[in-house]
């Protein structure tokens, strides 16, 4: 079985699963870019406006292999979840990026 990727700063980068676990002590907010199929150029976010996380919470969320994550602020741990299982995950892979 992989290691989780675990991240303590999150800037536009692409995540390998499809859903991530924010740990944070503090309020941050999190926005995900949807990569166009076959492409690493983004298309669009997801979400219309980031979203926020109250401080002292653990939320799962959605990211989708291969989509770009940003989360904003501080004190915060992101673990990959789960496998890479959407459809941008085989194209992704299969670019070997």
């Amino acid at each position: 079985m992989a290691t989780a990727n675990v991240y303590t700063t999150l800037s536009n980068a692409a995540v390998y699963t499809d859903k991530l676990s924010i740990s944070t002590t503090t309020e941050v907010t999190y926005q995900v870019y949807a990569v166009a199929l076959g492409t690493a150029a983004a298309a669009g976010n997801i979400f219309s406006a980031p979203v926020g996380i109250p401080a002292s919470t653990i939320l799962e969320v959605y990211a989708g292999a291969g989509n770009k994550v940003t989360v904003t602020g501080n004190n915060f741990t992101a673990t990959e979840l789960g496998t890479a299982s959407s459809a941008t995950a085989g194209v992704y892979n299969a670019a070997g990026t």
